[in-house]
């Protein structure tokens, strides 16, 4: 039993010598008592050089400070401690990184308390740690670069955005503007004119030497200007409705929705708000010529017969709802009103005025909503 102890211990000692890691025994304050070769090899000193320090002598600044403060005292809480960074300093000065697991030996009765400690290189690990953190410092900058790329990309969409809508707005403004002055001038010059040419011919039936076929085509002529007069007051209305200007947008959309009746014989139900105040003239010249656009597209696509039209108010926004009960849910017919030109006018006015536009099938029928916000 003797001889296999002590083969046992030669094995053992050979194995110490010659592990790839490095192996130190050490008494509670640190004094080097035994070293194997592989950690003399590390560090470059010889083993009368080692047994004459302390392991922490052999650390860097910090790493001394960390042993004596902290690994120290845990080692002799616990007894054990795994997986330590430390960086020794070799004979040349150059630093080697290292993984210290460290284990408290108690012995017999008498003997003396050993710490036994396995250090491994961390070289390649230090270096994987530095590719890493180097990666990381790199990605973040580039996420940065990045994001301020966007939050440039972003502001400058927003002033394209910006223009575009003031633009828009401008070309909507002369438009209007252009069909209130043509609206004016039908009604003022051209109505005037078709007024005294009926005055003239009615003086011509009081002439007594016309002969009756004259007076039947004056007659006729007659029957044509009233008729003339009454479709140029119509364009007239639909270019620019006076009342909206005059005494504002529930009464501009009555007189509107009045004569639309009256013409397409569709039955429009008009709701709206009782507590409706004057908006500024660009929200209602849009909230009518929205309301102009959605029943003319009823008149020519649904084949419905009623349609409602709702104006509603409260304090943060205004909402206008369109239905009719025709045949809105076919392909053709949503196709005709989500890609028809006079979509597109009133999607630049929705957007124009910051709003928003949802054309939805109704079962049956369509139901188009618009929101604005309080200008």
């Amino acid at each position: 039993m003797a001889l296999n102890a002590q083969i046992s211990r030669q094995i053992v000692q050979e194995l110490y010598e010659i592990a790839p890691c490095g192996f130190l025994s050490t008494l509670p304050d640190g004094t080097i008592i035994k070293a194997n070769q592989t950690f003399l090899d590390w560090t470059g000193y010889s083993l009368e050089e080692v047994l004459s320090k302390k392991f922490q002598d052999l650390l860097s600044v910090p790493g001394k400070i960390f042993y004596e403060t902290q690994f120290a005292p845990l080692l002799q809480l616990q007894g054990v401690v795994k997986e330590v960074a430390f960086e020794l300093v070799r004979s040349n000065r150059e630093p080697l990184p290292v993984l210290v697991n460290s284990v408290q030996h108690q012995p017999e009765k008498g003997g003396v308390v050993l710490i036994h400690s396995a250090l491994f290189d961390a070289t390649d690990r230090r270096k994987y740690e530095q590719h890493l953190l180097s990666a990381r410092r790199k990605l973040e900058s580039e996420v940065l670069d990045r994001t301020v790329e966007l939050e440039r990309e972003i502001t400058e969409r927003k002033r394209v955005e910006e223009d575009l809508r003031e633009l828009t707005g401008r070309l909507l403004r002369l438009r209007d503007d252009e069909q209130r002055r043509l609206a004016r001038e039908l009604h003022d010059s051209v109505g005037q004119l078709l007024v005294a040419l009926s005055m003239n011919q009615s003086q011509m039936l009081n002439d007594p030497q016309i002969t009756p076929s004259t007076a039947e085509l004056i007659k006729q002529n007659s029957s044509f200007v009233s008729n003339l007069s009454a479709e140029i007051r119509t364009i007239s209305h639909l270019l620019h409705p006076p009342l909206l200007d005059e005494v504002g947008l529930g009464a501009g959309l009555r007189g509107f929705i009045e004569g639309f009746c009256d013409r397409s014989k569709i039955v429009v139900e008009l709701e709206i708000s009782p507590d409706l105040q004057r908006f500024h003239p660009d929200l209602e010249t849009a909230v009518f010529r929205i309301v102009q656009e959605c029943l003319t597209n009823i008149y020519r696509h649904s084949g419905s017969n009623r349609a409602v039209v709702r104006l509603l108010t409260d304090p943060s926004e205004i909402r206008l709802e369109i239905r009719d009960f025709g045949t809105g849910t076919a392909p053709d017919t949503m196709e005709k009103l989500q890609f028809g030109v006079g979509l597109r006018g009133m999607q630049q006015r929705v957007r124009q005025l910051r709003g928003s536009l949802e054309i939805t099938s109704a079962q049956p029928g369509v139901r188009v909503v618009v929101t604005f916000p309080h200008q």
